[in-house]
């Protein structure tokens, strides 16, 4: 589906060590307004071992275990491979970040976290529509083994020796492929996994790893491997937090001129500790110089990440805002700043969009979002963040926030049918009215906001459907590409704003330590929501911050 903004979109895979404490291993997706150039096609799966790794998900769900059932797993893992590894992103592979002369200001970020079973292509739908609106979205591949497949960078060696001798370890149901046995290290309970920006702020911590020595680079494949009992659930949701931190971490780096490209590491800039790159073009790199507003960060993720976007906003004190996609919230403790009071001194705002039949009682009067929680986490934004406001589209579901519905809903109909996933909200019209949700949000709330506001959701859906072929070959890329460009240069499409102070970000908590406060939502702000969703509305609610 092409985005609406008018910026051409790049994309750059990322991948880096020792890039804190507890996260010594990190992944991710870097979606950005970028330079046109020639490109090799950006397929939606680049791998087959995502389709291995989404399929296998499915498959974790069958009790039973024979050759009919593998025949059926090795039938659909080629199906998906030829299906997602022909869907074609209207993307620029490696393409450099957009000058200042094409993209005005400094680019906003928002850092975006995976539900389970999801990847860092998992919502390229979203990621896109808002770098084409002049964002830099950062799409994280967690380690914690919530991801259905995710491409690690090789374990750094004293940090690999360390887990593997550590008595607190254990094996986890986690198969790597073309890789070395520290594989089998991913998700190992009692295993380090909070990095220090979150244990200060009031999460439980568990001891940290010791730091990594420097290693060659490579990567190795890890797959699903269960959300495991209670407290493997709140390490995993701590590992989570703790590279959302990271990533706003690696982010400074990077705009600080710390960090290089093309697997050649980073320098330490004046003593303090940098992660070491291992994959990511030197050209993005240097393009990313000075060219992020880390002033305006914001954090979201859909279910298990949106449960984590909030976690985050609630304790770290780097974002100005969260938006929780239909968020599965029991994965806290009861302690929790989440759940209580945000503790966070920017005071953040929260946009949480839910789905209907996640929102809606069951025969036990319960929701599956968890609702208990849901209530907690709304007061708790109240009392000592921003406020909050809860979104739910009518007809709406679980799977209207990801990319499988909208991008291959048709094609894969009959099995969808099969595994009972359907939704009677059109997936497009879903989408359209999560982005108008979200850019609303955004651009309100992150301070200084853009100039422009989202287009009505009404013209966005009048837009011509250009949707639905079952790939697109590098012609219609371009001519996706090419119209962007056009509107680019009629300038239709600008984001500026002052300048982050370059000594700021130079140390990686530099820009997090200012501590303006976001925008509060107010009583008055449901308004726009009303009138703009009104007819697609089914439950709309506001907790406004105090102030």
């Amino acid at each position: 589906m092409k985005p609406s903004g008018s910026l051409p979109v790049g994309v750059a895979d990322l991948a880096a060590t020792d890039v804190g404490p507890g996260v010594d291993r990190f992944a991710a997706r870097l979606f950005y307004p970028c330079q046109r150039s020639w490109t090799l096609p950006c397929t939606w799966i680049p791998h087959i071992n995502y389709a291995r790794g989404y399929i296998g998900y499915v498959f974790k769900m069958v009790a039973k275990k024979d050759w009919k059932t593998e025949l059926a797993r090795s039938a659909l893992i080629s199906a998906a491979w030829a299906l997602g590894g022909s869907r074609v992103l209207p993307v620029y592979y490696n393409a450099p970040v957009a000058t200042p002369a094409a993209a005005p200001g400094p680019l906003p970020v928002l850092i975006f976290s995976h539900g389970l079973a999801g990847t860092r292509n998992a919502y390229s739908s979203i990621c896109i529509e808002m770098a084409s609106r002049g964002y830099l979205v950062m799409a994280l591949e967690h380690s914690d083994g919530s991801a259905s497949c995710a491409r690690l960078p090789r374990r750094p060696t004293a940090a690999a020796a360390a887990a593997a001798t550590s008595p607190a370890s254990a094996d986890c149901d986690v198969r790597p492929i073309l890789s070395t046995s520290d594989g089998q290290e991913v998700g190992s309970k009692g295993r380090s996994s909070v990095a220090d920006a979150v244990s200060n702020v009031g999460l439980p911590a568990a001891a940290s790893a010791p730091a990594p020595a420097p290693s060659g680079g490579g990567s190795n494949w890890y797959f699903y491997c269960g959300l495991g009992d209670k407290p493997e659930q709140l390490r995993k949701t701590r590992h989570r937090v703790a590279e959302v931190a990271a990533a706003y971490l690696l982010l400074a780096q990077l705009n600080g001129g710390l960090l290089s490209g093309g697997g050649g590491g980073g320098s330490s800039g004046g003593g303090g500790r940098t992660a070491a790159i291992r994959e990511l073009p030197a050209a993005v790199a240097n393009s990313l110089r000075g060219r992020l507003d880390l002033e305006r960060a914001a954090v979201a993720g859909h279910s298990y990440g949106g449960a984590t976007a909030a976690a985050a906003a609630a304790s770290l004190p780097y974002f100005k805002a969260a938006v929780s996609l239909d968020p599965w919230w029991d994965c806290f403790d009861d302690s929790w700043p989440v759940l209580n009071r945000w503790v966070n001194p920017t005071r953040p705002p929260l946009l949480v969009i839910g789905s209907d039949d996640w929102n809606t009682p069951n025969a036990k009067g319960m929701l599956k979002c968890g609702g208990v929680n849901q209530e907690r986490v709304l007061a708790a934004a109240a009392a000592g963040g921003g406020g909050a406001v809860l979104v739910v589209p009518r007809g709406s579901t679980h799977t209207n926030f990801d990319d499988v519905m909208l991008l291959f809903g048709k094609s894969l109909s009959a099995l969808l049918r099969l595994l009972n996933i359907r939704t009677s909200l059109e997936p497009r019209l879903a989408h359209r009215i999560n982005m108008w949700c979200i850019t609303h949000f955004l651009s309100k709330h992150l301070p200084p906001p853009p100039p422009s506001s989202p287009s009505s959701l009404s013209q966005q859906l009048s837009q011509p459907n250009n949707e639905d072929s079952k790939g697109e070959d590098a012609a219609g890329h371009r001519t996706g590409a090419a119209a962007a460009a056009e509107a680019e240069a009629a300038g239709s499409s600008s984001i500026p704003s002052p300048s982050p102070s370059p000594a700021a970000v130079a140390e990686a908590t530099g820009a997090a330590a200012r501590t303006t406060a976001a925008q509060h939502i107010q009583e008055g702000d449901i308004d726009s929501y009303r009138e703009t969703v009104g007819e697609w509305l089914s439950i709309l609610r506001v907790a406004p911050g105090r102030l």
